[in-house]
């Protein structure tokens, strides 16, 4: 065997040996050569493809597009502009698909000149079908992320609604012990009520009776303190009768006769009924006399009784008290502003509880009271208050009023 001869048997068996497919074309894109790889990948035998155009042997095997694809690129290597890989579907003989990628490249002589084109082949079936599969779980990921996220909109949904039905839950223990104390208070007040009035009238008499016959006695005057713990005794006959009072009247409160009543003329009658101490400075902001509201006014003027004076009890060292009122839509609002110590945080949702109080006379009924008249009138009372520089407690009460039933039953 020549050199010729050995050297072209070694040039076949180093490219058969090749895990990668080889083939040669000519300028003219004839097949000039082949490895035995190659045709292993489209299964066809070296003599069916020798010699004809690239083309032609693409042709059977490859969609017309990828065909197209080919053309374009073999063009751009012969003017000279750079390829890269191409992937393209190939029908296997035996009918199998499979993908391949190619990188062709230009050989070129000492002087630069093209003088064949090279293709290699790899089979990257496998490689796509794992990409296919990855990107297959991706989706799969993906969707069942969608179904966690949509699963946990629904757990929020659901807890947004367990925490609804929980505090409306709250809420009727709330009205529960509510109605429970409205019931303790009524029987209370019917059962004691009368029953203590009595005895503080005749005391009342008593020191009245009293006071009047020693007024200019010997005794008053050796002993002055004498006529001092008979006026004690009268103010606590009086604290007294107001409890027993407020504990009537809450477990009575009717339903109200309503008529057009000037508003000033509410507010300044209550006015009259609250001693306001000489240190409270009083601001009156009120509407003109002709204002007029739908009011039973005996239970306004009680409303306004009890604020005012807790008003003025929130500033034993002075302060400033302003009354105002002003229409809104269709309420007329009236507020009741005071300069006190204001309303401690954790007892803001309680001001309005029956038996609530911070004080250490009374028994916490005459914001109840007002609160039960006002929603009898198709109304609102709300306080807001801060610590150390006040409260204004709002009244609106509708211009048209829809009178409610009794809600607490009459004693």
């Amino acid at each position: 065997m020549g050199e010729l001869e050995e050297a072209r048997a070694y040039s076949e068996a180093l490219l058969n040996s090749m895990a990668d497919g080889i083939g040669v074309l000519d300028l003219e894109g004839k097949v000039i050569d082949v490895n035995e790889p190659l045709l292993q990948m489209m299964g066809l035998k070296k003599e069916e493809i020798v010699g004809l155009p690239l083309i032609q042997v693409l042709g059977p095997v490859v969609e017309p597009a990828e065909i197209e694809k080919v053309s374009a690129t073999i063009g751009q290597l012969m003017a000279g502009a750079p390829a890269g890989f191409i992937e393209m579907v190939i029908t296997h003989k035996d009918g199998t698909r499979v993908t391949i990628s190619i990188g062709p490249s230009v050989v070129r002589d000492a002087q630069g000149k093209p003088v064949m084109l090279l293709a290699v082949m790899r089979d990257i079936t496998e490689r796509k079908r794992m990409e296919q599969e990855i990107q297959d779980k991706n989706e799969q990921l993906n969707a069942q992320n969608e179904e966690l996220r949509a699963t946990e909109e629904e757990l929020r949904a659901s807890n947004e609604e367990l925490q609804a039905a929980n505090e409306e839950l709250t809420e009727t223990q709330e009205q529960l012990i509510r109605s429970e104390r409205l019931a303790a208070i009524g029987q209370l007040a019917g059962g004691v009520g009368h029953e203590l009035r009595n005895p503080l009238g005749a005391i009342k008499n008593a020191v009245y009776y009293i006071k009047g016959k020693l007024a200019k006695s010997d005794l008053a005057e050796k002993e002055p303190r004498v006529l001092e713990f008979l006026d004690i005794v009268d103010d606590e006959v009086n604290i007294s009768n107001k409890i027993i009072t407020d504990l009537l009247g809450f477990s009575r409160v009717g339903k109200p006769l309503v008529m057009p009543t000037p508003v000033r003329k509410v507010v300044k009658e209550a006015l009259a009924r609250v001693p306001i101490p000489e240190n409270v400075a009083l601001n009156e902001n009120l509407g003109p006399d002709s204002k007029e509201v739908a009011v039973d006014a005996g239970q306004i003027q009680q409303v306004l009784v009890n604020v005012i004076t807790n008003a003025v009890q929130a500033m034993p060292e002075g302060g400033k008290l302003t009354i105002s009122t002003r229409e809104r839509k269709d309420f007329l609002e009236l507020d009741v502003t005071d300069t006190g110590s204001g309303i401690a945080d954790e007892n803001k949702g309680k001001v309005f509880d029956p038996l609530f109080t911070t004080r250490a006379k009374g028994i916490g009924l005459g914001l109840a009271v007002s609160k039960s008249i006002i929603d009898r009138h198709g109304g609102q009372i709300e306080a807001k208050s801060a610590v150390g520089k006040g409260t204004t407690f709002t009244i609106r009460l509708p211009l048209e009023i829809p009178v409610q039933e009794d809600s607490v039953e009459k004693q």
